[in-house]
Formats: C-alpha cells, sequence, structure tokens
C-alpha cells in the first residue's frame, strides 16, 4: 500500500534542502536568470557548497559512498530544493540520474572508474547526450525504424570507437566533465538495437561545446551543441561493455522532471494565494471574489492530483513495478499542469504578472521549457496510447 507520511529521516533531510535551498539558491537566482553570460556567471560556489552537505551525490548507491536514497525521497528532496529556483536545483539532480544510471547500466569496471571520481571531486557535473539537430523525437518513436533516430555515428577501429557527429539541447554539457552520448553503431537496425551508449570525459580531443543555448527559462541549467570530430573513445567506455544497448536513465527521469513541475506550480500556487489574500478590490481581498476564488482552487485541485500522479510514480520505481503507462502519462500531466497553474497565477496578479521584479513571469518562463524535457507532450502521448492499445483484458477491463 502506498504510504504518504514522511519518515524521519525524510522529514531530516527535507529540512536540510529547505534550508540549503533558502540560504544558498534564493539569493542568486534573479541574478542568475537574467545573466547575459551564463558561462561567466555559472554558480560554482554553490555547486561546492551543495557537495559538501550532500546534494550533488544524491544518485551514488551505498557501495560507493552515496546514500542510495529511493525514489520518493528524491521527491521531498526535490520539493525543497526546487523552490526559490527549479534552474539551480536542476544542475544537482540531472547528476542524481546520471550517477544512478552508471550504477544500474555500467560494468563494474566503469562504475569503480567513473563513480568514485565523480564522488571525490566536488565540482564534477554529469549529463547525457541524445538529443541532435536532426533527431529529437526521432529518438523516442515508439516503433523501430532504421532510417530514425541518432544520427551521430560510432565505427569500431581496433581497440577504440570513432564518434563523428553533432548534439544539441544537451543538459549539463557546457559545464560537466563526463556526458553518457548515445551513437549510432548499426545502421542497418532501428535506434533502440542500432544505438549504444558511450562514457566520455569532456576533456577527451576532439569534443567541444559549439555553443551554450540562450533559453527564455532554467536559464542556468545550461544546455549546449556538441561536436563530435573523430572523437576516440576506449572500447571499455561503452557503457555496460555491449553494443546495442543505449539505454535511458527510465523512471527516475520522469520522477525528477515531475517532481520540478509540482514544485514549480506549488510556489506560483502559494504565491496567487498570498496576493490574493493582499490585493483589495471592491471593498475586500479578492480572494473572496468568486472569479478568483474558483481560479484557485482549480490550481489546488490539479497540483494535488499532480502530486498524487507523482508520488505513485516514485513509489512505483521503488517497488519495481512501474507501469510505463503511467510513467508517461504522468510526466505530461504533471509538466502540462505546471504551466497552466503557472500562467493562472500570473493572470491573478493582473498588470503586475508580466514585470520583471515579481518571479511570476519567471514561473511561466520555467513551465514552459518542461514541455520539450523527456520527450515531447505527443510523443509521451503516443507512447501511452500504444501501451493502453493491448490493455482490455477479455471482459473489458483494464488489466492493470
Amino acid at each position: 500500500m502506498i504510504d504518504f507520511d514522511l519518515t524521519e529521516e525524510q522529514k531530516a533531510l527535507q529540512k536540510m534542502a529547505r534550508d540549503f535551498a533558502e540560504k544558498e539558491i534564493r539569493p542568486i537566482a534573479e541574478k542568475l536568470d537574467r545573466s547575459q553570460n551564463l558561462l561567466q556567471d555559472f554558480p560554482w560556489d554553490m555547486i561546492k557548497k551543495a557537495d559538501a552537505v550532500g546534494l550533488r551525490t544524491i544518485g551514488l548507491p551505498t557501495e560507493y559512498g552515496g546514500p542510495g536514497y529511493d525514489m520518493r525521497t528524491w521527491v521531498v528532496l526535490i520539493d525543497e530544493l526546487s523552490y526559490p529556483d527549479v534552474s539551480c536545483s536542476k544542475i544537482l539532480t540531472q547528476c542524481w540520474k546520471g550517477a544512478r544510471r552508471l550504477a544500474q547500466q555500467g560494468t563494474k569496471e566503469q562504475k569503480d572508474r567513473f563513480l568514485t571520481a565523480f564522488r571525490d571531486d566536488p565540482t564534477y557535473l554529469l549529463g547525457g547526450a541524445r538529443t541532435e539537430p536532426g533527431s529529437g523525437s526521432d529518438n523516442q518513436l515508439p516503433y523501430e525504424a532504421p532510417e530514425a533516430g541518432v544520427i551521430l555515428t560510432a565505427q569500431r577501429q581496433g581497440d577504440h570507437y570513432i564518434l563523428n557527429g553533432r548534439k544539441h539541447f544537451i543538459s549539463n554539457s557546457p559545464v560537466a566533465k563526463m556526458l553518457v552520448v548515445t551513437a549510432r553503431t548499426d545502421k542497418t537496425v532501428g535506434g533502440d538495437k542500432g544505438c549504444s551508449s558511450f562514457i566520455i570525459p569532456t576533456n577527451t580531443p576532439g569534443f567541444k561545446v559549439a555553443s551554450v543555448h540562450d533559453k527564455v527559462g532554467f536559464r542556468i541549467y545550461l544546455q549546449g551543441e556538441l561536436d563530435f570530430d573523430n572523437v576516440k573513445v576506449p572500447v571499455e567506455n561503452l557503457l555496460g561493455g555491449k553494443e546495442g544497448r543505449s539505454g535511458s536513465e527510465g523512471v527516475a527521469s520522469k520522477v525528477e522532471l515531475a517532481a520540478h513541475a509540482m514544485t514549480l506550480a506549488r510556489a506560483a500556487l502559494e504565491a496567487a494565494m498570498k496576493y490574493a489574500n493582499e490585493r483589495i478590490q471592491g471593498g475586500r481581498a479578492i480572494i473572496h471574489h468568486q472569479a478568483v476564488a474558483m481560479d484557485i482552487a482549480e490550481m489546488y485541485q490539479i497540483l494535488h492530483a499532480g502530486r498524487s500522479l507523482l508520488w505513485r510514480l516514485a513509489w512505483s520505481g521503488d517497488m519495481d513495478q512501474v507501469d510505463p503507462a503511467l510513467m508517461h502519462s504522468t510526466k505530461v500531466f504533471c509538466t502540462e499542469a505546471a504551466l497552466k497553474i503557472c500562467l493562472t497565477a500570473l493572470e491573478i496578479f493582473g498588470g503586475s504578472g508580466v514585470m520583471r521584479e515579481l518571479p511570476m513571469q519567471k514561473y511561466v518562463r520555467d513551465a514552459m521549457v518542461f514541455q520539450h524535457m523527456d520527450g515531447t507532450q505527443q510523443i509521451n502521448r503516443i507512447k501511452v496510447g500504444r501501451i493502453l492499445a493491448t490493455r482490455l483484458n477479455q471482459e473489458g477491463r483494464l488489466s492493470r
């Protein structure tokens, strides 16, 4: 049975994350959002302080010096860590996902080599590189098509692979020390079997960050365009030691993304409620006007529906009972809910909502970016539809 109560350890972690976020993230969030030189202003001091309290290495298993926290604990931490700014939080949680993926999919030698290096360096950040200028949704099609998907090639030459091509929209890539890069190793089959993933330190010759994307939201969560020009990667860096296993971050990615979306939505709702209690029109606070009260009620309902979905998905991940339809549905519902709530909250502020000195416009900009993270809403819905096509049993009921 799903338990919504927090353990004493989770309550302590919740307070720690809240204190850290208010002390180290909130004071720098607005300046970072307005930065015109994102690389120069990247918050390395915040990263080092996060490492000092264990917030950089949350994704490490206990055997590599990490805490080995479950998905529900991730949700608790993200709910506090991302409250002042989802962008700063996302820098850290990208590392949680990357470390967890390497721990689950890497060989022992790979884990010994890279997870210990990540653990011991306070400024070691991680990322994963799959999306390309010519293949975004192609990479997530619910069917195998040899002509679709990853274009970047990895050709075996003796004890090495030679990688050539380009990636873009790659999170943390301008500041990461290691990326897991998906490349095409077999052009005759579809993306799942025809692709493999490689562990690539970003100081490898031939690798270059061609540009840093200038986004409307998630400003300091840097994403870059990457060039691979005859990048020579040893066979030992083939993730898992076998070709045809491109892998992904799976349920952790959906939980992490949905958790950020729900925290952003909560921040917007709470700001709107505070303003609606203080703003007087017609002789009373606008929260007592029916139109505003109905908006706030709907925002509250959507928020808690999303949070319930998120907690169920996190629980299913912890129990190793993940329903793929629920996984993709949670991503879509929570990110769309965040945008709707942020837009409605901005509207409650009236003309003040679009002023830069208030956070409402930033909430909307950040919520917009969610819509295309981890697959478009359309691709995720297509996947859900394909799964549900075989879910009715002989009695005409959903089998799960």
